[in-house]
């Protein structure tokens, strides 16, 4: 091969370099501008999945941003039917820095006894979302899952094994667990106002007020009449 004074070794049509290259400065530049816009750019994103997700709400199921920070929405879901009926679970959902290119993740504040969730309140989500696509994959997904988990107990890649062998050994067993979820959600979430405030309650963190048949009957006929109804005395 011949030298030459460019600080390559040129061979069959191949440069190697024998020195480190000048790294281009303009690539530092637009990297760290990039950085500096990050935030931006997922906040964009989450408005737009808030949008689409007041579209796609599964019934039953609340959310609000935090009032301190848009990467916390507050939720809580409300079930009807099946094992936990009647529960009402409060949760937090965590946004990632880099979203939408990693999955949010999901931690109930109210304990619930289920094969897929952890015992700190964690919800499994890599089983149903392995991988997380931008713009394909999208928070409402997660709040239907959620809301799933609810009526269809999997064992399967099982986190909380306690709850997982309950299933196996005696269903009956885990039916009184979930009993016992429901009647605790009911108990913790309608405490009064003033003594439910928590680490986690910023102002925006739902709660539960329980009524009486008189004051259910009063919001029901302000409702119809297109009235604002205060659920608040």
């Amino acid at each position: 091969g011949d030298n030459d004074n460019s600080g390559t070794l040129r061979r069959c049509n191949t440069a190697v370099y024998k020195q480190k290259p000048t790294m281009n400065t303009a690539n530092n530049k637009n990297d760290i501008k990039h950085n500096e816009l990050q935030p931006f750019f997922r906040d964009h994103e989450l408005f737009a999945e808030y949008k689409l997700l007041c579209n796609n709400v599964p019934s039953g199921v609340y959310v609000v941003p935090s009032l301190n920070s848009l990467q916390v929405w507050h939720g809580m879901i409300f079930i009807k039917i099946g094992m936990f009926a009647d529960g009402c679970f409060k949760f937090n959902l965590y946004i990632p820095d880099n979203f939408p290119y990693s999955r949010p993740s999901l931690r109930f504040i109210t304990p619930v006894f289920h094969p897929q969730i952890k015992s700190t309140g964690e919800l499994n989500l890599a089983k149903t979302f392995p991988t997380w696509t931008p713009r394909k994959d999208r928070i409402w997904h997660i709040l239907r899952y959620t809301k799933r988990c609810f009526f269809s107990i999997n064992t399967f890649d099982a986190t909380n094994a306690e709850a997982a062998e309950a299933v196996h050994k005696s269903i009956e067993t885990f039916r009184s667990k979930a009993k016992e979820c429901v009647d605790n959600s009911i108990r913790v979430n309608t405490i009064p106002f003033d003594s439910d405030m928590s680490a986690d309650d910023d102002g925006n963190v739902f709660n539960v007020k329980p009524l009486s048949d008189t004051e259910l009957a009063r919001i029901k006929d302000k409702i119809l009449l297109g009235q604002t109804a205060s659920f608040v005395t």
